[in-house]
């Protein structure tokens, strides 16, 4: 009877091993499917990661070029202003120019008109003196 008690002991814990065997491998076969998915989604993580580092790179870039921009801007509008300004001081000066022009243009006229009169007045004084020197004769 005990031999008959070992040897279904044996029989049994034979089918255990067997079912647990086989159970073993299936999880062996599942847990080698998940190692398999891990390394996907590591190498799926290393690229969003790359291409985050990209994108942080490319938005460094971009943030350096509208400093740069900026910075341009600012030192044109700088430049835009001081031009202006200095446009502003010439057309002044311009104003001036032909404000002297006219004064030196007016005086000369007056001067020309002063000597026309005199002029006048001396040959009107010949004409008089010739016409008397006519009648005389």
């Amino acid at each position: 009877q005990k031999d008959e008690e070992i040897s279904e002991l044996q029989s049994n814990s034979e089918a255990k091993v067997t079912a647990l065997s086989g159970e073993v491998s299936a999880l062996k076969s599942t847990v080698s499917e998940k190692d398999e998915q891990i390394a996907q989604k590591d190498e799926e993580i290393t690229q969003k990661d790359e291409k985050d580092e990209e994108i942080a790179q490319k938005d460094e870039e971009i943030s350096e070029l509208q400093s740069n921009s900026e910075a341009k801007v600012t030192a044109l509008s700088g430049e835009v202003s001081a031009l202006k300004s200095t446009v502003s001081e010439k057309d002044e000066q311009i104003a001036q120019k032909d404000e002297e022009i006219i004064t030196q243009k007016d005086e000369e006229i007056s001067e020309l008109q002063s000597n026309s009169e005199a002029k006048v007045t001396a040959l009107s004084g010949e004409v008089s003196a010739l016409k008397s020197t006519v009648s005389e004769k």
